[in-house]
């Protein structure tokens, strides 16, 4: 059975309907991920636009001009703001104002000003082809590196809408017979332009949805390897972390571990409460983030009890890192009111070849016997199994 264009039109404008409302549903248990909501609002436009062309019952070309070109424009536009959005790229409201604005003023001009048909069929496409160019490159140049290839996909999809909007507006402007509103005279253009809106349909909608999709599970991924009172790696994470250091390939010679265990918790806890001792946490994971890098990797071990995996070192600079750790927290806690002297930590520090024997237990075992030393000698103080020596500070 031939599907004539209204039925196709219809067809297309029930999916976007049918997009629109899975993005609603996507932004209504996903509120942190940016642009979901533009998306639908994008999807619902141009469902609206196609649906209201379809049936061909507006006899007037310029009115139906107006109810398509407007809200299929508006829905472009959107389009572009969400993926702007869902990359982390800022978008202002007046930059969509403006975008929208241009797409009704070009409509109004080449359909009620000065009425002409090839103009306004190019400029709504070449309108077109620049915004979808447009999310093509933020896709590209945004992508994460877990999902790439889904990106590079949305990327290649936006950028052929891209191509055949424009080839279409080209089709029109080098025509040499009459153009009417639909174009119905230039086959080629009208095929082009079905290509174009089938890929933005039936694909590129779809993968938007599985990029949104992907970056739930990172974000799950994230949580599940984070403690989320302090934002560090907890020790599912840290796991993870140290598998990385000794995969199959990576020359490293030995590992560092260095125990930090917030003094008297527990009673700071019960004379100042909970939330001071959630802070202190906090202050403890935003001291240990401020001395983190590449090679220093910190966790939070349980409780009040914290870690620095350290993968390239020497012994003065793991000794260095641990005092710095221990005189940061203690200043940077004194400074919660309630605490005038600050809240202190004692630091076991240990470390091992990385060879055949190698065991991360055997290391966390070592630096939790430093801290043990630290602790019954009078903790606020760093131990290390490096020297065998206390190191006593005030």
């Amino acid at each position: 059975m031939d599907i004539d264009e209204p039925t196709l039109m219809l067809v297309l404008g029930v999916a976007s309907i049918t997009a629109s409302a899975m993005f609603f549903t996507l932004h209504a248990s996903a509120r942190h991920i940016g642009g979901v909501r533009s998306w639908a609002y994008a999807c619902l436009a141009v469902g609206f636009a196609v649906l209201l062309d379809a049936p061909r019952l507006v006899g007037n070309w310029q009115w139906a001009s107006l109810l398509f070109n407007i809200p299929f424009s508006v829905g472009q536009a959107l389009l572009l703001a969400g993926t702007a959005q869902f990359v982390g790229r800022r978008w202002g409201k007046h930059t969509l104002t403006l975008l929208i604005a241009l797409a009704v003023l070009l409509t109004l001009a080449f359909t009620l000003v000065l009425p002409d048909s090839a103009l306004r069929i190019f400029t709504q496409t070449l309108y077109q082809a620049c915004l979808n160019a447009l999310s093509a490159w933020y896709l590209w140049h945004h992508r994460e590196r877990q999902s790439s290839r889904a990106y590079g996909v949305a990327a290649a999809i936006f950028l052929g809408e891209a191509a055949a909007a424009l080839a279409q507006g080209v089709f029109v402007m080098i025509s040499t017979l009459p153009v009417t509103y639909a174009a119905p005279e230039l086959p080629l253009a009208n095929i082009v332009n079905w290509a174009g809106v089938l890929a933005n349909t039936l694909l590129g909608n779809w993968i938007l949805f599985l990029l949104v999709m992907l970056r739930l599970v990172r974000d799950l991924q994230t949580d599940a390897m984070h403690d989320p009172l302090t934002g560090l790696l907890n020790r599912r994470g840290l796991r993870s972390h140290i598998n990385s250091l000794l995969a199959p390939g990576r020359s490293l010679r030995s590992l560092a571990v260095l125990l930090l265990d917030i003094d008297h918790f527990k009673a700071l806890n019960d004379r100042h409460g909970h939330a001071t001792g959630d802070r202190v946490l906090v202050m403890m994971g935003e001291v240990m983030r401020g001395l983190g890098s590449a090679h220093v990797v910190p966790c939070r071990w349980g409780g009040e009890e914290f870690c620095f995996v350290v993968d390239s070192h020497s012994d003065k600079s793991l000794i260095e890192l641990a005092e710095r750790a221990r005189q940061t927290f203690q200043r940077t806690s004194a400074a919660h009111p309630g605490l005038p002297s600050g809240a202190t930590v004692s630091i076991g520090v240990a470390a091992v070849p990385v060879d055949g024997s190698f065991a991360f237990s055997r290391l966390v075992a070592l630096a939790d016997a430093q801290l043990y030393l630290a602790k019954h000698g009078g903790r606020n103080r760093v131990c290390s199994a490096l020297d065998q020596e206390a190191l006593s500070q005030d």
